[in-house]
This record gives C-alpha cells, structure tokens and sequence, in this order.
C-alpha cells in the first residue's frame, strides 16, 4: 500500500480519542487523505493507554498511540474558548469529513451535533462512533469496547466454555471492528459528495458492530443453538481445537464433513472409523453421545504427537485447519510480514516494533512503514497558516491557550 493517492485532496477532521474513531482517520490517512488529529491541550488520552499494559508512552516512543494515529497532523485547540471554537469552525469550512466519537449529550452542549452543523456544513460528512447509538435512555452512558461491544453484545458472558466464567477481553477488537465499518460508511458518502457536493450523517456504534460481527451466532440462537458452549460438544469433532503432545493446539474447521470425514480418519490413523455409523455423517457425529465420544477419542489422539506432526500431516490431506497461536507468535509470524500485514516502525527512540497495518491491500503492494503519529498540537502552527491566519492572529491563539503548540 505504497504511497497511496485514492483520497488526495480529501480532507478529513478527527474530534477523536481512545482507539476505534481514530482508527478511521488512521485508514484514511493511509489512503491518502490529509487527516488532521483535534486534541484538547492536554492530549487524547490514548496517549496514557500504553501504562495498563506495559508499553511506553513517552513522546519518544508510544506503540498503542502510534497505532491509532500514524498518517496524521495535529492540533490541540481549547474547544470551551470562543477563539478555539472559531478555528474549529473554519476547519470545518475546507474539510470533506468530520469524524468523532464524542458522546451526543456533549456534542448537543458543544452545539456541534449534527444537527448544530448540518445547515451550516451542507456539504459536509459527519461520521458519529458512538458506544451504544444515539436513541435511548443508555445512549448517554460512556461506552467502550470492553463494555459496549464484549458485554452489551453477548460475546462475554456467551463465549467462554460453559462454566468457565468470563474470558479475558483483547484490546481493541470491537473498536478496530467498528472503524473499519464507520470507514466504509465515509467511502460510499465520499461517492455521493464528489457526485452531489451534498453531505451526510453517518452513525455507528460499538454495540451495532457487536451484533454484525456476531451476526451469524446470534441468528441461530433463536431456534436450537445453545450458548455457552459445552468444550465436549463443539459443532461437530473435527470443527474444534486440540492440544498437542507438546502442549500448543491446532484448530480444525471441517465444514464439508461428508467430504473430509474420510480423509480426517487417513490423518490420524483411524481408517477404520471412516463407515462407523455414530461418526461418519454430521448428523450423526452431532448427536450429544457420539458428540462427547468422539471428542475425548481425539483429545487423546491428538496428545500423542506434537503440533509440527499435526500440522504436516492436515496440510498433507488438506484437511481445513490453523495452528493456533499465541499472540507473541502472531507478531513473529513470517505470514504477515510476506504479505504486509506487519511492518516495522522505529520510533524517534530509536528502538522498532512491529506495527498492524489496514487490513484491505490495493494492487498487490506491500504496505511500508506508517507515517508518524503527531505529537499534542505538533502541527498547530502550520494549520493555522493554512486557514489564512496571519502571524499575529496565530500568536494571539498561542497566547490565551485557545490554540496549543508543544
């Protein structure tokens, strides 16, 4: 994804924090846009995030900020000083896109909702990231993706084994999900404006993103799909995860079963299960007793080798199937440096980390390194200039803190 220019001259405007709305101005800076990052002069907390987890958070180097706002410039503007509020609106005046994820009580009494801006930005597409949507008495409430999309939608109290409690929730996965969807949304508006000159509005929420990524585990539940899930009754034996001889798992999705049955009994040297009757049929393979008969067999038979046996031999027969790594190994994986979904970043500190990059690739290029997430206001200056403000008019809004450069 080498110097891409499908969005030049688009010019977008991020009131953003924490993970998911930055994540849209991330992708559309990737895509060529000129993003432009508003903080208030203390910074977006995100800044801080990387102390919850052990990463640094200096102005040197900042991995879990970096990953949010690469591709960007910055700004901090007081939004409670009428000065501030004046930059605000001419920004608005030359960008194609506003994106926030600030709760709507607060966009109300900062008279800068949608419906504050709409007459006065006809043209402008305003992309709202809320927790639980912006109807409803709970529309108010703080959401985050560990609340909104993991709680609110289902996942945590449903995923985990029956009688294993709440797993530990990722970092980022409903955030990341929703950006993603908010960013498509802004595409397909971008489409219309370059056809109309006319605006949008566009909602999205963690809590909708939750039930569409979750969509085809929620509509079964309505019949006969029980969750929790029994770890002895998976959908069917060979669509389920198994531990190893030495410890790590392989995952098997068999979802042809009548097609792969036979050559899953080659894999582990059962051939003479291939015509028994409890097993060589799903319907069959599915019923509770077989289920649970079936699934202890193959936990033992899966103990008996380490992964590499496993994974040569289900690759051999092409039998569906993943080894299932652990984190640390996904950002060792030589598979997504191959095909860019991992780039290195070396941060002004000098060390390097491995970055994710947009999951969507344009040409068959291998994404290069992303630009430098901004530090607080680092582009303060130069935005002003661009607005037409002269030197003593920009020194004014540095001077009564309306406008921040650190």
């Amino acid at each position: 994804m080498a110097n891409l220019d499908f969005l030049k001259g688009i010019k977008a405007v991020g009131l953003d924090t924490y993970a998911a709305a930055p994540a849209v101005g991330r992708i559309l800076g990737a895509m060529g846009a000129d993003v432009i990052k508003i903080e208030p002069p203390n910074g977006d907390p995100m800044r801080w995030f990387g102390r919850n987890v052990g990463a640094p958070v200096s102005d040197e180097e900042n991995p879990c900020f970096q990953l949010e706002n690469a591709n960007k410039r910055g700004i901090a503007i007081n939004m409670k000083d009428p000065g501030g509020m004046e930059v605000f609106y001419d920004m608005l005046k030359g960008a194609n896109i506003f994106f926030t994820n600030t709760r709507i009580d607060a966009l109300r009494r900062m008279k800068i909702s949608y419906d504050d801006l709409k007459d006065k930005f006809p043209h402008l597409i305003y992309a709202h990231l809320s927790g639980y949507g912006v109807q409803g008495e709970e529309s108010m409430l703080p959401g985050f993706d560990m609340t909104a999309f993991w709680a609110r939608g289902g996942a945590l109290a449903d995923f985990p084994y029956e009688g294993s409690g709440p797993m530990a929730i990722p970092y980022g996965v409903g955030d990341h999900s929703a950006s993603l969807g908010l960013t498509a949304g802004i595409l397909a508006a971008l489409y219309r404006q370059r056809e109309t000159g006319k605006g949008e509005h566009i909602l999205i929420s963690l809590f909708a993103t939750s039930i569409w990524v979750n969509s085809l585990t929620l509509v079964p539940v309505q019949y006969d799909d029980k969750w929790p899930k029994n770890r002895f009754l998976p959908t069917t034996p060979i669509s389920n995860t198994y531990v190893c001889s030495d410890g790590e798992m392989v995952t098997l999705a068999v979802l042809d079963y009548a097609r792969d049955w036979p050559k899953f009994c080659k894999v582990i040297e059962r051939e003479d299960l291939t015509n028994t009757v409890e097993y060589s049929t799903a319907p069959e393979a599915k019923k509770p007793q077989n289920n649970e008969t079936l699934t202890k067999m193959l936990m033992e038979i899966f103990k008996k080798h380490d992964r590499p046996y496993w994974l040569k031999r289900l690759a051999e027969n092409d039998i569906p199937h993943s080894k299932t790594q652990h984190l640390r190994e996904v950002m060792q994986d030589p598979l997504a440096y191959a095909n860019g979904h991992l780039t290195k970043f070396t941060y002004d500190s000098g060390n390097t980390t491995a970055i994710p990059n947009m999951p969507m690739q344009f040409g068959g290029h291998i994404a290069e390194p992303c630009g430098k997430a901004p530090g607080i206001g680092e582009h303060s200056k130069e935005i002003l200039a661009e607005l037409g403000y002269d030197a003593a008019k920009i020194q004014g809004l540095l001077d009564s803190k309306a406008v921040v450069q650190k």
